[in-house]
């Protein structure tokens, strides 16, 4: 009986992913549903004190665990709301699925799943659109729907079938003018059911193992019936009594969710006929069915030959027969000669000498692919030689020194693998670079710089193997430049970055290959609506450091702070005196603001609108209207325009009087009134005796002398003298 095992069986990212994060949660755990549709796991679980509950409405306490499927948003809600702790298992090829759906609902678009509407996952992407999904299982159930007015996108259950998805895509593209279509379906999902494929086409009986719930194994076992009609669902070791053993060719392969202790199970009681050993068979499966890199390099290293020819590689003592110019033969298990060719003789074949190897030395070669014209086994001793000194370079390795490798084998959904000497170097998938790289062949035959780490994951350390590692180093380069960027992040320096892309809000900006933001309302000391309005993609300018934190990684920018203001720039265009031509924007009573720039305006006060009284600007000017006016002022950001300075004063007119008898009367009594006060203010002077001096008394004939000859002689015009006394004609008549 032969025996294929299909590499994919097993359990996937998503499923392991989900098991591994219950068993690590802490305290009381619950998953929301069963973890995966395999009732071995769930019971194991169980076992382990971790019980699934149906909904939300069973729980009572402990961690929820949210599956590999997901769950829809109004799930996360109810948790956050009811301060429910939860851990999220969603397989990230869902997660994904759900961002997907959610804007497109956003965007009002109509939402077309294909998968199965009860489907756990399928429930769950329809709770990113408010369950307003159209859910399509096969391409008849197309037939009666129109969204030929509709703007769509369609998705996939991950697990769906990729050819039904594929015809299915065809009809939606002509039922519907614009749809978006994202193909979804799980590469490993696909790599599955493709091997599946593969197998049952050469094989006589196929066995696809797997829970009859799951609907990645249903799918397989339905795919492994078209190509095999002798396909069995085995979804325990019972149903291995159906299947007539003889010396056929089996096909093995497993869904999703099936544990590698089933599927190891299934293949030693198959194998009782099979011509490899148990243990043999036990080491394939655990490399293949559990995609750990580890198992399956292990076990290609321990795997012997069941031919007795050589094995390639094998290292083994020889005993020279004879030598000559063109290389040794040598005897390797004193019945069969093999040929060392002179290039496979020494490390470099220039020193290839036939006289230092006689008949009966000893020393150790390997096998290598034949060279030998004469068919015989060819041999390396070369290569014995190069390991010895790969060895040595192993040690530094080992000690923590930087290296180079070249990659040889990718193995799938673990790692890449390496030979340096008699060392394995494996490079675990997480470690291949910063992030999750998903393409692991493409890094097969390519040199990649790692260094040394510890297992992890409860690997057993070796003193032939080293897990190394591409992430350290490269994570250690970018906290290097990080740390140079960081330090140049000093706010109110100037740097000079290149214009990468722009958003609404700003442009985004690569100083040091590092992206920065320059805000919109620090382009332009103006109001701008578009960051092309100030700048051009992919040129160079000067920005200043406004604010740096390296704990969020956010850089601020400012270009404005490095232009003149505006009415900095004014004032060296517009100065004092200078006559200018602007547009009125808006008006008060207290004068117009006039727009003479962009983004510089002007005040005329009404003051300085017209030498005439104006009592508000209003009756000078409209919204709109082009005027010309002076500069008068510059206070701080503050203009002063005047439009009566570019007006001619008004010129000074002397207006005739006309006099009537009326003014002239009243002028008259006016006067008159005038005179009579005056003449009260003299007479009452000239009846006051002077005062008496208190000092030293004067003589009185000196006293009556004195007033003699300044006021005795007076007469009546001395006294009247100043007043007018005299009255207009018509006043005499």
């Amino acid at each position: 009986m032969k025996i294929i095992v299909a590499k994919t069986a097993g359990f996937c990212f998503g499923v392991e992913n989900a098991i591994n994060k219950a068993l690590s949660t802490k305290g009381k755990i619950v998953t929301l549903g069963e973890i995966i549709h395999n009732e071995l796991v769930v019971n194991k679980l169980k076992s382990k004190g971790i019980y699934p509950i149906n909904s939300l409405d069973e729980y009572t306490e402990g961690t929820v665990v949210i599956r590999s499927h997901g769950v829809g948003q109004a799930v996360y809600e109810r948790l956050s709301k009811q301060g429910i702790e939860f851990v999220d298992a969603t397989c990230p090829f869902v997660k994904k699925i759900h961002k997907i759906v959610n804007n497109a609902y956003l965007q009002n678009k109509q939402v077309i799943i294909t998968g199965e509407a009860e489907h756990a996952e399928v429930v769950g992407i329809n709770g990113w659109c408010g369950g307003s999904a159209i859910i399509i299982d096969s391409e008849e159930a197309t037939e009666n729907l129109d969204f030929i007015n509709k703007e769509c996108v369609l998705v996939s259950q991950t697990t769906f079938s990729a050819e039904k998805f594929k015809n299915i895509k065809k009809i939606i593209k002509n039922k519907c003018k614009i749809v978006e279509i994202f193909d979804t379906i799980c590469y490993t999902t696909r790599d599955r059911q493709q091997e599946a494929v593969k197998i049952a086409q050469n094989v006589d009986i196929m066995l696809v193992i797997g829970g009859s719930h799951s609907s990645n194994t249903i799918k397989l076992y339905n795919l492994a019936k078209q190509y095999c009609k002798q396909s069995y669902l085995i979804t325990c070791l019972e149903d291995l009594s159906k299947v007539v053993k003889k010396d056929v060719s089996v096909g093995i392969t497993a869904g999703a969710s099936t544990p590698k202790e089933l599927i190891m199970e299934v293949i030693d009681i198959m194998s009782d006929t099979q011509g490899k050993s148990k243990e043999m068979l036990n080491e394939e499966v655990a490399a293949n069915a559990n995609n750990e890199a580890m198992n399956e390099f292990v076990s290609a290293m321990k795997i012997e030959s069941a031919y007795d020819r050589p094995q390639e590689g094998k290292r083994t003592k020889v005993t020279v027969v004879s030598a000559n110019k063109d290389g040794i033969i040598v005897n390797y298990n004193a019945k069969t000669d093999a040929f060392i060719d002179k290039s496979e003789v020494e490390l470099d074949e220039k020193d290839y000498n036939p006289a230092n190897y006689s008949k009966g030395d000893v020393f150790e070669a390997v096998f290598i692919a034949k060279k030998s014209k004469e068919d015989m086994v060819a041999m390396s001793k070369r290569i014995i030689a190069q390991r010895e000194l790969e060895d040595q370079k192993a040690q530094e390795i080992i000690n923590g020194k930087e290296f180079t490798i070249k990659i040889e084998k990718a193995v799938k959904d673990a790692g890449l693998l390496s030979k340096l000497g008699s060392y394995t170097i494996f490079v675990p998938q997480s470690q291949i670079r910063i992030g999750f790289e998903k393409n692991l062949d493409k890094y097969v035959g390519k040199e990649l710089r790692v260094r040394k780490i510890e297992a992890k994951n409860g690997d057993k350390p070796s003193s032939k193997k080293i897990i190394a590692s591409h992430k350290v180093i490269a994570e250690d380069e970018k906290r290097a430049k990080e740390d140079a960027f960081w330090n140049l992040m000093i706010p109110n320096t100037i740097v000079k970055g290149v214009v990468k892309r722009f958003a609404k809000f700003g442009a985004f900006v690569s100083v040091n290959k590092n992206d920065c933001l320059a805000h919109i309302s620090d382009l332009s000391w103006t109001k701008v609506q578009d960051p092309a309005e100030v700048l051009e993609l992919n040129k160079t300018y000067e920005f200043l450091i406004l604010d740096a934190n390296r704990e969020t990684g956010k850089v601020s920018l400012g270009y404005k702070q490095l232009q003149k203001k505006p009415y900095e720039e004014a004032q060296e265009k517009y100065p004092v005196d200078s006559v200018v031509k602007g547009t009125v924007e808006r008006i008060f009573a207290y004068g117009a603001f006039v727009s003479i720039d962009k983004g510089i305006d002007g005040l005329v006060p009404v003051s300085e609108i017209s030498y005439s009284f104006v009592k508000d600007a209003n009756e000078a000017f409209k919204v709109g209207q082009e005027i010309e006016a002076k500069v008068i002022k510059f206070e701080g950001s503050k203009i002063t325009l005047s439009v009566k300075a570019l007006l001619d004063p008004p010129a000074q007119v002397e207006k005739d009087v006309e006099i009537t008898s009326d003014d002239i009367k009243e002028n008259n009594e006016k006067r008159a009134k005038a005179n009579a006060k005056k003449f009260e203010n003299v007479a009452s002077q000239a009846k006051k005796p002077k005062a008496k001096k208190t000092a030293t008394p004067a003589p009185v004939q000196e006293e009556a002398k004195s007033w003699t000859s300044e006021t005795a002689g007076a007469t009546m015009a001395d006294l009247f003298k100043g007043l007018n006394l005299s009255f207009d004609n018509k006043d005499a008549e």
